[in-house]
């Protein structure tokens, strides 16, 4: 889906107003009544202002992502942004003071994309470097193409690829051939601006693996692999993006991969590997319909996966946090659950406690410091936190030196179909368990 396509320069404005309220009103104002088919613009304030008093859209990095799903709305989506460069004042709390960017989201009810949707805005407006570009003081039409560039990645080095580069990928592509490659990984994180490829691995299956682009417009690539990294190892991300890859279904146990990259933000590819994605997931899986649960989502995979890695690296408030994720059926689960405290996530909306809003981000990182493990139903619904796990008694088959966490995740992933994702307390490693096997899926902190 591209998202520009939702945007429109007469609906990106600048904010008169510095009252958080009042902006919203300019928000709203600003989309044609042919869009709203019928729906009363002072009954969508109202019900934004309310939802914002309730819960913060702040997103951090000066944006607020205020958003409402209408029934009568004649687009999927309708986008307004408005730039307030002093801040906005609401109800005294000072992170509003910090805003220089409203963004306001619409969507027709029904629309399924709609948290998909979310977490890819969340992701390209969290990138330092986009935000850094939009909040400079600027004429109004530069802002605004400023912020099409954001979501069609126009600018700078697309056109221009390096003098090394262009070795590099002329390197790669013949290795590729000659080791009888099936697709080729680019690690999309290296460039600042994004790569041409359109003159390399021709008749090749190509993957963009990247933590900013969800819904990139480069022709050149036949599939998006969106996947944090939270290290400035080389390739870090790699092998969660690989286990993305395959629970998509972009990647297969019999595809041999030659991937290319560098150092994250450094524009200048270093690296070159080839490997074969059935022996490096061997312990994993033994056949690609056999890599997810029954039921649960890629995308909720995706999800979990980038929590659970800021977690690992960042801990909470300074200090390392362990923690258990465990993806499955709740009702195949539940037998092997006790609660340890009152469950947090009881008697909230499905959509207001679904890991796909990335509003849940800081919930989720929050209750971390709770004993026991979440639970997450295959949609990404956040049904269970602070869970004891309970199974039948394994014969554990553990590497030395891990403890109770990791025992509790080999021996839920063996009694019912599920994943459980790990954070060592310890050591801020990121494992996955998968029928008794595991994977490690980052490195330890140093």
């Amino acid at each position: 889906m591209r998202l520009e396509s939702f945007l429109a320069k007469s609906r990106i404005i600048d904010l008169k107003s510095a009252d958080f309220e009042e902006a919203l009103g300019e928000l709203v104002g600003a989309v044609p009544d042919s869009f709203l088919g019928g729906e009363s613009k002072k009954e969508i304030l109202k019900e934004l202002a309310e939802r914002e008093n309730s819960m913060s859209t702040y997103l951090g990095n000066c944006v607020c992502l205020p958003h409402l799903r209408l029934k009568k709305l004649s687009r999927k989506y309708v986008f307004v942004i408005g730039r307030c460069p002093h801040g906005l004042r609401l109800g005294g709390k000072e992170q509003y003071s910090n805003a220089r960017m409203l963004f306001l989201i619409l969507a027709q009810s029904d629309e399924p994309s709609y948290l998909q949707v979310l977490s890819s805005l969340a992701r390209i407006l969290s990138d330092d470097e986009t935000i850094a570009k939009m909040v400079l003081p600027m004429p109004l039409k530069t802002f605004q193409e400023r912020v099409f560039e954001a979501f069609t990645g126009t600018d700078g080095l697309r056109d221009k690829v390096r003098r090394m580069n262009r070795v590099f990928l002329t390197r790669a592509e013949n290795i590729a051939r000659e080791s009888g490659c099936t697709a080729v990984v680019v690690m999309g994180d290296t460039f600042t601006n994004g790569i041409r490829l359109a003159n390399y691995f021709n008749g090749m299956r190509v993957v963009l693996v990247s933590e900013r682009r969800t819904d990139a417009d480069i022709e050149e690539f036949d599939e998006i692999v969106s996947v944090r990294s939270y290290s400035r190892i080389r390739m870090g991300q790699l092998k969660s993006a690989i286990l993305v890859g395959i629970t998509k279904g972009i990647l297969r146990e019999n595809d041999k991969v030659c991937c290319i990259g560098g150092i994250r933000g450094s524009d200048a590819i270093d690296s070159i590997v080839v490997f074969n994605v059935g022996a490096e997931f061997s312990q994993f899986y033994m056949k690609t319909a056999d890599a997810l649960p029954a039921g649960v989502k890629p995308d909720v995979v995706e999800r979990v996966i980038d929590i659970a890695t800021e977690l690992a690296v960042e801990g909470r408030e300074g200090k390392p946090v362990g923690s258990l994720f465990i993806v499955g059926d709740i009702e195949k689960l539940r037998p092997f659950l006790k609660q340890l405290v009152l469950n947090p996530f009881a008697g909230y909306k499905p959509e207001d406690r679904n890991v796909l809003s990335p509003f849940m981000d800081e919930t989720v990182k929050e209750f971390s410091l709770i004993d026991g493990a979440f639970v997450i139903d295959g949609s990404g619904t956040l049904e269970v936190a602070g869970a004891l796990v309970h199974t039948p008694d394994f014969n554990l088959k553990l590497p030395g030196g891990l403890g109770a966490r990791h025992a509790a995740a080999y021996s839920i992933s063996l009694a019912a179909d599920c994943l459980a994702f790990v954070v060592s307390s310890s050591t801020g490693q990121l494992s996955l368990f998968r029928k008794g096997q595991m994977v490690v899926l980052s490195e330890p902190r140093a």
